[in-house]
């Protein structure tokens, strides 16, 4: 099954989550589509204003300069023709000698052609930042798999790990399930669950995330390899959704004795 990957452009966890793919699959991967870390239609620049003001300036400048310093690194690799680490989704995609598209619109007839001369089957997204409309859905015969940082239906929409943790939740997870017209609401493949803790940060619970995020992916290619996968209902009288927290949200994190990192 030929398979096409979909992910954001983010330095931070999602390397290691590719690398694991692509060490399982990366033989039948046709390409990688690198999309941008800008959150529903907002710029990049609006996205960082915004988490700044969700942040608050300690946890937004370690960020900032984790990120300056992970594509510092990135570059660096690069100029030596490194892949021994997986600084960058690209850096990882070249390890693997897979064909990295960029800064595209996926829906595009240009990139449907793209898709449809490499007789992909099978889209996997991770992380992505754009919908994926009719067209694509129905040229992609095996479908197109999102995986979600939550246990859908509940905490559908942006930031998913961010709300788990500021309504007390007991326990995260991850859903990866297909993609049909409305957001994350399509029928779930495969749901993992971890515990919360009271100590849990921000940080952690996202990288605890995406460590899970990787198993999941490999374990719904594998089912949907095998054929006919046993799907999860993703009952919509039970979803909830969010959207982008307000700096209201991020005040009302901390003084609830949260702590991003």
């Amino acid at each position: 099954m030929i398979k096409y990957v979909f992910i954001q452009n983010d330095p931070f966890f999602l390397p290691k989550v590719l690398d694991k793919y692509l060490r399982e699959f990366a033989d039948s991967t046709a390409g990688v589509n690198i999309q941008s870390v800008s959150q529903g239609k907002r710029t990049v620049f609006e996205t960082a204003w915004d988490l700044y003001r969700i942040y608050g300036f300690g946890y937004f400048q370690w960020k900032v300069r984790k990120y300056a310093w992970l594509k510092l690194r990135a570059k660096v690799a690069a100029m030596f023709g490194s892949t021994r680490h997986p600084y960058s989704v690209r850096s990882v995609a070249s390890k693997y000698g897979v064909q990295v598209t960029e800064s595209v619109n996926v829906n595009d007839e240009n990139f449907l052609r793209h898709l449809r001369d490499l007789r992909v089957e099978l889209i996997v997204s991770i992380s992505g930042t754009q919908l994926y409309r009719k067209k694509l859905r129905a040229q992609t015969s095996a479908g197109i798999i999102n995986c979600h940082g939550a246990l859908l239906p509940k905490y559908r929409g942006l930031m998913p790990s961010f709300w788990t943790l500021a309504n007390g939740e007991p326990e995260g997870g991850i859903s990866v399930h297909f993609v049909d017209r409305k957001l994350d609401s399509g029928p779930i493949v495969v749901q993992k669950r971890y515990r919360m803790h009271p100590h849990d940060t921000l940080e952690a619970v996202m990288a605890r995330s995406k460590d899970l995020a990787a198993e999941c992916i490999l374990e719904a290619v594998h089912r949907i390899e095998a054929g006919d996968p046993e799907l999860l209902e993703n009952d919509e009288s039970q979803a909830t959704s969010y959207s982008m927290p307000t700096p209201e949200d991020g005040k009302r994190f901390r003084a609830s004795g949260r702590r991003f990192r």
